[in-house]
């Protein structure tokens, strides 16, 4: 019983620990609680015993959980508590995927119940497996119960995978499993689960995407609801149908030019399409708040004259996202509770808003001459490199030298040959833009191309293509929607080297009665592009759609950006772009390149185990020379010579002596070990003048013995006896 306890304890505290990572405030008493109720059922002998008691600590779990008193589950009370708690529990189910995480236990009792039930059972589960002496089993289920919440949350995937592999590690060496195989396969399935988990959580970003649930970009997709119209913003380039009529979704008074409405961006491009990539950033909690600086924002963004002010009401609107141009600085919160304020400037509340609900959002929406941003040089901050990366891969900074070599390297690297595709899209971007000499006068260039020179039209139901969607859309088809246009820009940036991304909402809408009326027509898609000393600006690809005011996009109507581009300068001396030689580049072969972020973490957790087996057991040996005591220094030197031993594969009992330990390593290695025999009994056993020089001669002798056996062995037999687990096994017994 008291080795049960013990081999449950840490994966019993790792697991809630885990998962009361997910909630702030932490309500600890009543995790502890349901863990206690969790193991009780493990302690109890006999099979019925053990079964009466599970159903009882079920029923104890449910009261904690869920305050469902154990008198009112008697029969014909099910109305009144089992489809409450039924409800319950599908409520916290659902918000686990539409509520932001850290959830706070008092505003979502639904999903601390849940949680708290989450404990129960994963504890439950591995007390019993370690019960019936399952240690393969109840390891996994360790691993599992730990690296679940990490999929939830953002949180460290190297420091959940160390902690799940300790707690299940823990189990067989304290159950005293002996058995080779089973423990390999116990470390084995932990590990996998491990490496899962942690994939899940950092190479697929499922801890953000579960509070941010986008899978479909229909820019209509969704059904009406009897409230109002709700969209969906990722990417599907499959075609899009508006209704006959429209519908008004936002009306926005105050700012007397056009601009557009984002409510989120997509920065993320893999897998032939954008997603949303957004970090979790603060709450704004109070009724008026300013919020913290954005790093890629200018210092003049602080600067309350240069702000937007916009009071915005939602009408047939089902969004929980807040529209606003440019990128909010200020928010009144005072009728919208929490808000959630996440990268890039997008803001979030808990639960849609609702028809006539309002608020006022201040924003940074800069208008610069085109003058300001042809000398906006490409110098970027490590936060905007990120905008850079096309699946997976970082692009050279623009005019950055060598960067044409390394691109076509890139290109031609049989690691990235799934996007070998995509060199049609930068090939068609260098003779697009030229010899451009500034960002601007490339990003200018790609925008009135898709716009007017390009050949593009506007077509809601594009024609079906085999290939990636938005590389036929540029060579093959070049008919679609304002998803096409943004998203082959914004990768076509991406490849010159300019930070881009793909941003989502309204366009500005039509102006009546000083108000800003913006329809579910107006639902749009467009490209933002970072400037130095500028921040993030708006360009639109898309043709016809363009209805903002800034002089420096060609998708306004812009004189000054019109006549920069047909004079081909910007200024009096730069050029806005130069005939480009047509990029040649090698036919791409489909081979088996570098390892992904899986096998990284995989290979991580790999290491960091074999360091903490490894020295771990050096670090003992170590710690027991640490005496002035001769027979203790014998003691410990024995104790080396028989961890050898057991770990290269020799049985040795734990009582032998130094005689047969002799005999051993005579047998098994070939070498002599009579002098080390002696002068570790001369040290255990002679006078006290002796003893000294015999502990002395011992360890040199041991050394000497351990130099030679190990010169007779194989790289693979040394590190084999560097992870083996036998001697550290037989060492906390």
């Amino acid at each position: 019983m008291a080795r049960t306890l013990a081999a449950c304890v840490l994966p019993a505290i790792a697991v809630a620990y885990s998962w009361l990572s997910i909630e702030d405030p932490k309500r600890s008493v009543e995790a502890v609680a349901v863990v206690a109720l969790a193991l009780v059922p493990a302690l109890v002998p006999g099979r019925w015993p053990r079964i009466v008691a599970v159903g009882g600590a079920v029923v104890g779990a449910g009261w904690v959980a869920f305050s469902a008193k154990t008198w009112e589950l008697l029969p014909l009370r099910d109305e009144q508590v089992l489809s409450p708690l039924a409800e319950d529990i599908r409520i916290g189910i659902a918000d686990f995927y539409r509520v932001l995480l850290p959830l706070g236990p008092g505003a979502n009792p639904e999903m601390h119940g849940l949680m708290l039930a989450a404990i129960f059972g994963f504890v439950l589960v591995i007390s019993l497996l370690v019960a019936a002496r399952r240690p393969v089993g109840a390891a996994a289920v360790t691993v599992f119960g730990v690296g679940w919440p990490a999929t939830l949350i953002d949180e460290s995937s190297v420091l959940v995978g160390a902690i799940a592999l300790a707690a299940a590690l823990s189990i067989p060496l304290v159950l005293r499993v002996r058995s080779g195989p089973a423990l390999l396969a116990g470390v084995t399935a932990a590990a996998l689960v491990v490496v899962g988990a942690a994939w899940a959580s950092s190479a697929t970003t499922i801890a953000r995407e579960a509070a941010l649930d986008w899978e479909n970009w229909d820019l209509y997709g969704a059904p009406q609801r009897a409230t109002g119209i709700r969209f969906l913003w990722d990417a599907n380039y499959e075609g899009i149908s508006f209704p006959p009529t429209e519908t008004i979704v936002l009306s926005i008074e105050g700012p007397e030019h056009a601009n557009y409405w984002r409510t989120s961006t997509l920065d993320l491009f893999t897998d032939d399409h954008w997603f949303e990539d957004l970090l979790w950033i603060s709450r704004v909690d109070t009724a008026v708040a300013e919020m913290p600086r954005d790093r890629l924002l200018p210092s003049r963004a602080q600067n309350p004259d240069n702000w937007l002010e916009q009071d915005v009401e939602v009408h047939a609107l089902v969004d929980d996202r807040l529209a606003a141009a440019g990128t909010p600085v200020a928010l009144d919160s005072r009728r919208l509770g929490t808000v959630f304020r996440l990268g890039g400037g997008v803001l979030r509340v808990r639960d849609p808003l609702g028809d006539g609900q309002r608020y006022t959002v201040w924003s940074y929406a800069p208008d610069p001459a085109p003058a300001a941003l042809a000398r906006s040089q490409p110098r970027y901050p490590g936060l905007a490199r990120r905008y850079l990366e096309v699946a997976g891969r970082e692009f050279p900074i623009f005019g950055r030298q060598g960067r044409e070599r390394m691109v076509r390297a890139m290109l031609r690297d049989p690691g990235y040959a799934h996007f070998a595709p995509y060199g049609q899209l930068y090939r068609a971007a260098r003779q697009v833009v030229g010899r451009a000499e500034s960002p601007y006068a490339a990003v200018l260039a790609l925008e009135s191309w898709f716009r007017e020179r390009g050949g593009f039209r506007y077509d809601e139901q594009p024609p079906r293509t085999d290939g990636p969607p938005l590389v036929d859309f540029v060579t093959k088809t070049r008919a679609g929607y304002c998803q096409h246009y943004a998203g082959a820009m914004a990768v076509m940036l991406r490849m010159l080297g300019i930070p881009a991304r793909v941003a989502v909402g309204f366009t500005s809408g039509s102006q009546e009665d000083g108000k800003w009326v913006v329809t579910d027509h107006d639902a749009h898609a467009w490209v933002e592009t970072w400037f130095a000393g500028q921040g993030w600006i708006p360009f639109d690809p898309t043709p016809g759609r363009g209805t903002f005011g800034g002089q420096y996009s060609f998708a306004s109507d812009s004189e000054a950006a019109v006549e920069a581009l047909g004079r081909g300068d910007l200024n009096s001396t730069t050029a806005l772009t130069r005939e480009a030689p047509d990029i040649p580049f090698g036919e791409e072969t489909a081979q088996e390149g570098r390892p992904r972020p899986f096998f990284a973490v995989a290979l991580g957790l790999g290491a960091l185990w074999i360091a903490l087996v490894g020295f771990g057991k050096a670090l003992l040996r170590r710690l027991r020379y640490l005496t002035r005591d001769p027979r203790r220094a014998a003691s410990a030197s024995r104790r080396e010579l028989e961890e050898y031993l057991n770990d290269q594969g020799y049985a040795v009992a734990p009582s032998a002596t130094l005689d047969e330990l002799r005999l051993v390593v005579g047998e098994e290695l070939g070498i002599d070990a009579r002098q080390y025999a002696t002068a570790a009994a001369r040290a255990r056993f002679g006078r006290p003048g002796d003893a000294s020089l015999g502990a002395e001669t011992a360890r040199r002798e041991l050394r000497s013995l351990l130099r030679r056996a190990r010169a007779e062995l194989s790289l693979w037999a040394r590190f084999r006896g560097f992870v083996s687990l036998r001697s550290l096994r037989r060492g906390l017994l």
